[in-house]
């Protein structure tokens, strides 16, 4: 799980460009419903995960960017994250298939 969540930091930004690209070309409905039960999916992913991802105890530094860095937050950050996912997804189908 570890090592599928820090493939994904590489991915996610690529793949939230993308997603946001055919987000503004009208979507079809199919898309935003499968990007919605994908977003449950990483909501799922970020709870579970939230773990892998707090360094140890002594690396441990607060700064002002990561003050909301709890388990809400991560959970929420990897639903959007895999919202766009699914959305690129269909981007590159759409496009390029």
């Amino acid at each position: 799980m570890a090592l599928f969540l820090w493939l994904f930091q590489f991915i996610s930004p690529i793949a939230i460009i993308l997603g946001g690209l055919y987000l503004l070309e009208a979507p079809s409905p199919a898309s935003l419903v499968v990007g919605a039960l994908s977003a449950v999916l990483g909501l799922v992913v970020g709870i579970v995960g939230w773990a892998d991802t707090v360094p140890p105890r002594w690396f441990w530094i607060k700064s002002s960017m990561n003050l909301a860095g709890n388990r809400f937050m991560t959970a929420i950050g990897y639903a959007v994250q895999f919202f766009f996912l699914a959305l690129a997804i269909f981007g590159i189908v759409e496009y390029w298939g």
